[in-house]
């Protein structure tokens, strides 16, 4: 995973498993799986707290660092 700029990288692996229950990488299948290039921002983030019962900080921060990792973001 690269740096995408200053700050990018402040939620480590462990901060994200300890405040949703899993790492990056089960964050990243999940979301390959979910197709967020085809649904999009707004759906992956109901999809997370919906079926993930994440709170709308974390489905938001998950998403996020997902499509920013993927190239779907800036």
């Amino acid at each position: 995973m690269d740096e995408k700029g200053p700050g990018y990288r402040q939620i480590t692996n462990s901060i994200v498993r300890t405040g949703t229950g899993k790492g990056w990488e089960e964050w990243f299948e999940i979301l390959d799986q979910w197709n967020v290039r085809v649904k999009g921002h707004s759906l992956t983030v109901k999809y997370l707290q919906r079926h993930y019962t994440l709170s709308r900080w974390w489905a938001v921060a998950v998403a996020l660092r997902y499509e920013r990792e993927k190239g779907l973001k800036r």
